[in-house]
């Protein structure tokens, strides 16, 4: 199989390296106020009226702070440093209040003081990716008082985990924030190695195993107040995408912690191969518990995490791993990466294939380039193919 992986990944490798990145970092990028754009058109054109949101600028830090890691642009860590840095000028307590405030507008003024639970967990992926860049360690000053804030503030008044945001909005409670906040304390403890925050990595593997991991082996996405299973249809929605990402963080926490996630990942990647894909191997995006298939949009995204869970699952041994992540590769470069200029995704496609995306989403660079990174660590660890720099 590795022969049909390692020209997918070299092919995704090169369009990260000489279109996507250079992309992103000219038209995406707000030379003069120092943050990325939200989105462009699918010619690469900006759109100035858009709200620029928090956890896009986070998402770019990361994407960039990788790509400086691994030597893929140039420029990253110049413009890590300065979307750092306009990031905690823009988002951070701006409203003379604790905590980071939603989005923005372009000149600057609030858009959306809400605190988001989301957002926030983003916030710390990205001081710790900041921190790996650059070795500025002093900014885990930062991540320790966002965590405070998060703790402080957040805490959910039943059933564990935290509120969706503040002012509380009185919905269904979801699993997906709480998923993010593993990922960003797991980047803490792999940056830091401060035993608090594999701790707090801990109690959320907790919640998880004891929430949102439910019968018959599947992560639910709703729930109610305190935690359990939202009530009528939403409550049992899976969602493919969720799964292959929580195999991959769970592999990384178990890494991390020593603890067995053996059973959890069996379950996880075994719904979502089963019941998961459409007849041409795109993603379904949402399912029912017995994989009743549920939205009809296929969206990048959960190619990217399905291509992560799927190698390092085939490190550990699982045989269809290989096989499922070069299919995915080729997927994702011959249905999604068509755009021309190139350099950008269509997010969305229908049942048929057809694009109904209307613009690109800067948020979506994150997924990319993890999904590449595992690509080509995984390649260059069983081959000679130069495909960048030291792993994570």
């Amino acid at each position: 199989m590795l022969a049909r992986l390692e020209p997918a990944a070299a092919a995704l490798v090169d369009w990260a390296i000489d279109e996507a990145l250079p992309l992103w970092a000219t038209a995406g990028f707000d030379a003069e106020h120092g943050r990325f754009e939200e989105r462009l058109t699918l010619a690469g054109g900006r759109l100035p009226d858009v709200p620029l949101r928090l956890m896009s600028q986070a998402r770019q830090i990361h994407a960039y702070a990788l790509a400086a890691r691994r030597g893929w642009h140039a420029d990253a860590i110049a413009l890590v440093e300065r979307a750092f840095a306009s990031m905690v000028r823009d988002y951070h307590g701006r409203d003379d209040r604790e905590g980071w405030i939603f989005s923005i507008r372009r000149d600057g003024a609030v858009a959306d003081p809400r605190r988001d639970l989301y957002t926030h967990a983003f916030v710390l992926l990205a001081i710790a990716s900041y921190v790996e860049a650059t070795g500025h360690r002093e900014a885990l000053a930062l991540a320790d008082e966002t965590l405070a804030f998060i703790e402080g503030h957040m805490a959910a008044p039943e059933g564990g985990g935290f509120v969706e945001e503040l002012p509380p909005n009185g919905g269904v409670r979801r699993q997906n924030p709480h998923m993010h906040l593993f990922e960003g304390l797991l980047a803490l403890w792999e940056c830091s190695r401060q035993e608090r925050h594999l701790a707090r990595t801990t109690q959320l593997f907790d919640l998880f195993a004891t929430r949102f991991f439910r019968d018959p082996g599947v992560v639910g996405e709703y729930f109610t107040a305190d935690l359990r299973p939202a009530d009528g249809l939403v409550g049992r929605i899976v969602e493919p995408g969720h799964h292959h990402e929580w195999v991959w963080l769970l592999r990384r926490f178990e890494e991390a912690s020593g603890r067995s996630v053996q059973a959890y990942v069996d379950a996880l990647y075994g719904h979502a191969d089963r019941y998961g894909f459409d007849r041409a191997g795109m993603i379904l995006g949402e399912l029912l518990i017995d994989g009743t298939p549920r939205a009809g949009v296929r969206r990048i995204w959960p190619v990217t995490e399905a291509i992560k869970a799927n190698l390092v699952e085939a490190r550990l041994g699982r045989t269809q791993g290989e096989g499922r992540a070069a299919a995915l590769a080729v997927l994702l470069r011959d249905r999604f990466l068509t755009l021309d200029p190139p350099g950008g995704w269509l997010d969305r496609l229908d049942h048929n294939g057809c694009c109904v995306s209307e613009y690109m989403p800067a948020s979506t660079l994150y997924h990319l380039l993890g999904a590449i990174d595992e690509l080509s660590r995984f390649v260059g660890s069983s081959s000679s193919l130069p495909l960048g720099g030291e792993a994570r």
